[in-house]
Order: structure tokens, then sequence, then C-alpha cells
């Protein structure tokens, strides 16, 4: 065991004898957690077997409406989708930035990119059952499709607003809103629109017979307002029906007995019985962004911020969410094998797996402080550091953890393990060493010259030889087991975040403004690769000797297959922050980030399951 090398669970020992999985250029990233998926959902419609919703960074979901089994569906876009609705019980039409349109002729299974001769943003979209709809967005745009989207040609409104959202009543009647409070109407089928105007920004806009809903409102400086519009008469006379300060309002639905519910910012949910009673607030279970709403005979949902579903009873009691308040950010995750895994992050948040990443449950007990960086040992054992000096030790593969003594109450970031006996862990001007398995741990000097310096990152080159990195390009190098440690040069100031070696002698620093430093000679001597990011890089794992990942922000992936000489972006389908990153041969490679966000390589564990 005294040859096996961990850093966040990175074992070397035995690579060359592990079967090979495909290349990480070959694979793509898969949501482990939160479930179906971790990105804000703008949109959503009801279909006979399906409700289908989608959301940033070309996020398309749909729930099974007889198995209640969400679905996250792969889709050809990394460009943020807007609005969805269905043409035919089997075709569905999703719009979005920069004239993104996509279809689906499989209830939403699958979905290919159409061309629609716009780059203008399209925020909605409307179908008839006859298959006549339409998309509108900015700068006035309007596109109209006879066929159920097969075919789209463009239409003047006459206005210059981005347009938000539009509703059809019949085959020839349709309305919509945006920008400024425009209302713009047409009772020929698109062609030609008649223009109003209610003074405040419209963001969405539901219809039920004669009666139409539009709602919205304006972010200020000291204050937001929300507005409810209502119209008696097909939207050719309003009244507003609620202005006040509150949080603006992005989706609006109208069910059974004309009962209506609004949605927006903070949570906010609004119900209204009927067309004659007023608007109450609900008691929303999430404090996030709620964007769309919808209806059916048995609930309703509001979706939104990270992936939330808000699921309500039939006409809008009873709120319950499958989002828990507490998902922060995630720091660090590690495996050992390919089903044990504890993910550690903001407010003591830990959760831990037990069957390779696809389900992950909440460890007991409350912890005082965030949770920086986490080590698994063994398929039982764990230890992690956090804020405070926290230092915690698990012996039950993460459900449980019993504190430490680290003797400092600054923040701890990281932690690395050279076998299951020697580690250490790094944070604010401080170096731990451990040779009892975390048991107990001892303080190291800082070198002299050094000075305070926020040390990031830790791992292990071989059983002697660990590297730490940290503020204003800081590489500190010890050659005897973490007791003594010496300054080398990186040849910048910026921030180093993270270190990863592939075997004893090839490493990759990765930090600030996409900064990606190699090592091939054990640390001597550090040089600039090319980076194809100037965002900040938190994390970088080696799955073999070539094949590595760095991980930053706004869902920042990076893959290199020659050992970190060449690097290139990937699609990790998401913009929230990603923190950390695990990867060896055997276990899950996966990546941790804001929002509580889990996502895994398929190439490295079976296919995702669908959640409840």
């Amino acid at each position: 065991m005294s040859k096996r090398l961990i850093r966040g669970g990175f074992l070397f020992a035995c690579l060359t004898l592990l079967p090979s999985p495909p290349p990480l250029f070959a694979a793509d990233w898969v949501w482990r957690h939160l479930r179906p998926q971790g990105n804000t959902l703008r949109a959503a419609a009801v279909g006979s077997n399906y409700i289908i919703a989608a959301g940033d960074y070309g996020t398309i979901a749909r729930l099974d409406r007889r198995d209640r089994v969400w679905q996250h569906v792969p889709a050809p876009t990394q460009k943020d989708l807007r609005a969805i609705a269905g043409a035919f019980p089997s075709t569905w039409v999703a719009v979005g930035m920069s004239g993104t349109m996509l279809r689906s002729s499989d209830e939403g299974a699958t979905w290919a990119v159409q061309d629609v001769g716009t780059t203008a943003d399209l925020y909605g979209l409307a179908f008839a059952a006859s298959g006549f709809g339409l998309a509108v967005g900015s700068a006035g745009t309007v596109l109209l499709t006879g066929d159920g989207g097969l075919t789209w040609s463009r239409r003047s409104a006459g206005v210059g607003a981005t347009l938000r959202a539009v509703a059809i009543l019949s085959p020839r009647e349709a309305v919509a809103v945006g920008a400024s409070g425009v209302v713009i109407r047409s009772e020929d089928a698109g062609a030609t629109w008649t223009q109003q105007n209610l003074g405040t920004m419209l963001n969405a806009i539901a219809a039920s017979g004669d009666h139409l809903i539009a709602v919205g409102g304006e972010a200020g400086y000291f204050r937001n307002s929300r507005v409810i519009a209502r119209s008696g008469d097909r939207g050719t006379s309003w009244k507003l029906e609620l202005d006040e300060s509150g949080p603006v309002l992005y989706g609006v639905s109208i069910g059974e007995g004309s009962v209506a519910i609004a949605c927006g910012e903070a949570g906010a949910l609004l119900r209204n019985g009927g067309r004659d009673a007023g608007w109450s607030r609900a008691a929303s279970p999430v404090r996030h962004l709620l964007a769309a709403v919808v209806q059916t005979q048995d609930e309703v949902l509001a979706l939104g911020s990270y992936g939330i579903v808000v699921t309500g009873k039939a006409g809008g009691t009873a709120w319950a969410s499958n989002f828990t308040e507490k998902e922060k950010r995630l720091s660090s995750v590690s495996f050992f094998g390919a089903d044990h895994g504890v993910a550690v992050g903001e407010d003591g948040l830990v959760l831990y797996t037990r069957n390779g990443g696809r389900d992950w449950q909440r460890s007991t007990g409350k912890l005082r402080t965030g949770v920086n960086g986490v080590v698994m040992l063994s398929r039982s054992t764990a230890v992690a550091v956090g804020g405070e000096g926290l230092l915690i030790r698990s012996t039950d593969g993460g459900e449980t953890w019993t504190p430490g003594k680290s003797g400092v109450d600054f923040w701890l970031n990281s932690v690395g393990f050279a076998n299951e006996r020697t580690g250490v862990a790094v944070g604010f001007s401080t170096i731990l060493l451990t040779n009892d398995g975390g048991g107990t741990w001892e303080r190291r000097p800082i070198p002299a010259g050094v000075g305070d310096v926020g040390l990031l990152g830790v791992a292990w080159a071989s059983p002697s030889h660990a590297t730490a990195v940290g503020s204003l390009g800081v590489i500190l190098e010890s050659h005897d087991g973490g007791r003594n440690w010496t300054r080398a040069a990186s040849g910048t100031t910026q921030f180093l975040m993270s270190i990863a070696w592939s075997d004893s002698q090839h490493g990759t620093v990765v930090g600030n403004k996409g900064i990606i430093l190699n090592s091939s000679d054990g640390g001597r001597t550090w040089t600039a690769a090319s980076s194809p990011t100037d965002t900040r890089l938190h994390g970088v794992a080696y799955l073999n000797r070539r094949e590595g990942i760095a991980v930053g922000q706004l869902g920042t992936a990076l893959v290199t297959s020659d050992g970190g000489t060449t690097w290139k972006a990937v699609a990790s389908h998401t913009l929230n922050h990603l923190s950390g990153v695990f990867a060896r041969p055997g276990t899950p490679a996966c990546a941790v980030g804001w929002g509580g966000a889990i996502l895994c390589l398929d190439n490295a564990q079976p296919a995702p399951r669908s959640e409840r």
C-alpha cells in the first residue's frame, strides 16, 4: 500500500495494467447531481405524453407524464433556449438565442437544428392545432410557419422593441408582448399587426378563450416592480390587475376553471382563483428564479434556476420542490474504486455515493463551515479539510464524519495523500503533515522569504515528492515526504489553483486567466502551455499519463491527450462555475461546481439513470 499515490483519491499504481477507457475527446459530460440536470430552465409546455422544458446551454428535459420520470435530453446546440411549444402531437419546436431553432418529430426524444434565416434572439413561440405558428424575438422579429415549423418566413410587426412572448388564439388571431409594455395583435395570421403599449416590460402571456393574462415588471436601482395585466376581449383592450413592488414575473399559465398561476424572481408564486378573483401570494418552497409555469388537470409545475421544478396540486396549492436550498457550491470530489465517492462544498455540504455517482446522499450531521478539499483513502476512509482549520475524517464512506485537530484557525483549501498514511493539507500560510492517515497532524514551516501565501492545491508526484501551489504564482516542493519545503520558480504571479501529476516527472498546474504550466522534469522547471481559455481554471486531473482534464469558471472544460502539451475546449453542458475535477483509471471521472453540480464523463461509468 505504500506505493499507492493518492491526490484527491488519484492513484497511480498499476496504471498500465488497467484497461484503457475511450479517449476523453470522445466522451461527453452527463449530469449526476442535480437531477435530471442543473441548468436554469426558461420555458416549458405540456403535451399528450410529456411535459418538455428548455433552458440555458441548450438544455432540454422532459417529464414522462405516465411514470413521472424526468429525463435529460441531449440537444444539438449550446445556445440558450428561451421557448418551447408543441406543433403537432409528436412534433415540438424550441427557440433561443442568435436565431437558434430546434425541431423534434419524436415527442422530444431527439432534436435537429433548423436554419430559419435570422440571427435575432428568439424569446417567444406558439402554435395552433392547425400547424400555424409564430416565433418572436429581438428588434421586433416575427417568424411565421403554416406547416408545423418545417418552413418559416419573416413578417413585419411594425415595432423595433424586443418581443418576449406570443399567444395564438385561433388560426388567424395572435397577440405578442415585450419590452416597454408593447402589445401587438394580429387578426390575419401574422400578416399585419396593430400596436398598444402598457408602459412596462412584459415577459410572458397566456390565453384561455377570450381571456389573456400578461405578466412582467422592471428591475430598478431601489426596488423591483411587478405587473399583471388582463384582457377579456381577445387582446383588444387591457387592464392592469397588479402593479406593485416585488419580484419581477417571468411566467404565467391559465388552467382549469380559469385558475391562473404566475411565477418570477426569488421564487415568487402568485395565484388567481378565477377571472373575478384577486391575486394572492403562495408560500414558495424556493428563493430562486422561477421562469416558467405550466398546468395540467392534476398539477402545476414551475421551473427555474439550477433545474428547479416546483410542483403544486391542481389549482396551485401545496407546493413542493425537487431542490434543497442548501445545495450550494461543491468544491472537491474524490473516488475510490468504481463505486465509492465523496463530494464536499459550501456551508458544510458533504455528499457521498456508493454506486459510482449515479445517486448521491447527504452526509449526516452538520458541519460548522465550508469544506474545500477531500480525498478517499479506501472504500471506507476519507479525509476532508475546510474553513477555520476544519479537519474531518470518515470511516464509513462519507456517511458520518469525526472532527480532528489541525491546530490552526485558517482556511484549509486542499488535501492530498501519498499513501494511506502520509498526507499533506494546505491553506493560508499553512502546511500540515500526517503520517497516520489523518488521525493527527503536525504543522510544517513555510520556506523563508515566501511570506504570507494562500496555498490552494497540493498533489504528490511520488511517495517522497509533494508539490503545493497558490497565490502570486507560488510553487512549493517537498522531497522528504512533506517535512521540509522549498520554493520553485513558476515564472508567473498569477494565482495557481490546482496541480496534478500524471507520473513522477510530468505535472500540470492551472490557475487564473486560463494559465497552464507543465513540468517534464519532476518539478525542477515549469513552462507555460498554450491555453484555449482566459477564464480561471480551478481544477486539473489526469486519467492516465497522456489524458487529462481541467475545469474552471463558466463551465469551462479542457482536455489533453498528449500529457498537457496541448489542450482543447470541450462542452461541459453547463455555465455553472466548475470548482474541482477528479479522474483516474477504473473510477468515474467527475467535475463539481456551483449549484451542487456534479457532472461525469460518460465513458468512465454507466449511462445516467433517470430520476423521479
